[in-house]
């Protein structure tokens, strides 16, 4: 059985002081996903939950120690690691300061906090991001609660110990991706560096101080009610869209009002999180912890005033190409074999702005006398672009504007979140087009 493995370069860099992934820092960047519920979580059963997931998940459980000779990270599966829950009181003011709390992950790479504000309770688990991504962190928050309330039912579910490591994405992608696609996306890539003007990016307008009372780390959320998702989600189908395609358009028609100049056409980037699990052979379900998030970018001419209709089938159309030529899989590889600062240039560009869509989260089954309000997820570190995290859950679409107040003001990005409110409501009272005769494929 493997018990131990090396990191793969990918990984590396979520293990390695200052590291990027593109644009994004991510060495030792935390994963918060959790729930809001009504009633009170029993501490004592979650604490089993939570050892029931470090055995049936060994990333988990795991601790990152020198592999070799060579220096060579690797990770090595703790036989006796029992996560830590932290218990306190609190409500969003103390969510926000765990999320603004550095990480201790000497301990372990897997914790979670319970955090209970009268007649509610918040889940957090904290992941390390080098061993999960969203969409696995989401499964493995569905999973807890499945396990919760089995275990409430007096039943409990079978928690089999697994010792086999999952190999890493970069891993995995080796024999599926060929050397001459990752060789054609550099070239690409080099050839738009030296050409053209750099995406337009909102300027800094923070003090660059780290003290910002409510955290320096800030979110700031959108919640639509089913009766408005409903609606977003049947204009969306109608136009032969995505709901994110058109939150993706929203996004770009907000930010662009807050650029300058404030007339003519702006070059600007719409980044956009991948998830690579289908790429792989086999496929990996979501309920594999593994990080396998990788991302992609289309480039735009952004008007002001822009139609969000107009943006998003922009942004459709260049993410169904993208993802035909499997760009997110040769990006993850392509970062690690950089030629010139031309391609280290390209990786290094930032997006206009980036949207990190969940999608769907099934309804987490609760015991008798709790129910969920809603679920939240957050990845945030020093310098980070701005961006946009989505999910759906019951139903209700949220969107999180996430941002560092030491370089992104409160007041602006508070401006953001507003106008992309507005925005996707409008889009959702937007009739359907008249018959073209046409039929658009959904993305």
């Amino acid at each position: 059985m493997t018990t131990q493995r090396v990191l793969s370069p990918f990984e590396t860099g979520y293990f390695s002081a200052s590291a990027r992934f593109g644009s994004v820092p991510v060495a030792g960047m935390p994963l918060f996903v959790g729930s809001v519920v009504r009633g009170t979580v029993d501490a004592g059963p979650l604490r089993r939950v939570l050892a029931e997931l470090a055995a049936v998940h060994p990333l988990l459980r795991c601790r990152v120690v020198a592999g070799g000779g060579d220096g060579a990270l690797a990770f090595r599966v703790r036989p006796d690691f029992r996560p830590e829950l932290d218990v306190a009181d609190g409500g969003d003011e103390a969510y926000l300061r765990l999320v603004n709390s550095p990480q201790d992950w000497a301990a372990g790479l897997f914790r979670a906090c319970l955090l209970r504000d009268g007649p509610s309770s918040r889940v957090v688990l904290v992941i390390h991001h080098g061993i999960a991504d969203g969409r696995s962190a989401f499964a493995l928050l569905d999973e807890m609660w499945r396990r919760y309330t089995a275990l409430a039912a007096g039943t409990g579910l079978p928690a089999p110990v697994e010792h086999r490591l999952p190999d890493a994405v970069d891993t995995g992608l080796a024999p599926v991706v060929t050397d001459a696609e990752v060789t054609e996306l550099l070239d690409l890539m080099a050839g738009a560096a030296s050409g053209g003007p750099a995406p337009a990016t909102l300027r800094p307008d923070a003090d660059g101080a780290a003290d910002d009372p409510l955290g320096r780390f800030a979110l700031d959320r959108v919640e639509l009610d089913a009766g408005t998702t409903g609606a977003l989600a049947a204009t969306a189908r109608a136009h032969g869209l995505t709901v994110g395609a058109l939150l993706c358009g929203a996004a770009l028609a907000a930010v662009r009002a807050l650029l300058e100049p404030a007339v003519g056409a702006l070059s600007m980037v719409c980044g956009n999180a991948a998830d690579l699990r289908s790429s792989l052979r086999p496929e990996l379900p979501a309920s594999t912890v593994l990080n396998c998030a990788s991302g992609l970018g289309t480039l735009l001419a952004v008007d002001a005033g822009a139609d969000p209709f107009a943006l998003a089938r922009e942004v459709s159309a260049d993410v169904r190409a993208a993802l035909a030529r499997r760009d997110p899989a040769r990006f993850l590889l392509a970062a690690q074999r950089v030629r010139g600062e031309a391609e280290a240039a390209a990786l290094r560009a930032r997006p206009t702005i980036a949207v990190s869509n969940v999608g769907r989260i099934p309804r987490h089954p609760t015991p008798v006398g709790l129910s969920v309000v809603r679920d939240e997820g957050y990845a945030m570190a020093a310098g980070m672009p701005p961006k946009l995290t989505a999910f759906t859950y019951d139903g209700r679409l949220t969107v999180q504007v996430e941002y560092d107040t030491a370089v992104y003001g409160r007041a602006r990005m508070g401006r953001l979140g507003r106008d992309l409110e507005a925005a996707l409501r409008q889009v959702a009272r937007t009739p359907a087009p008249a018959a073209t005769g046409l039929c658009d494929t959904a993305a």
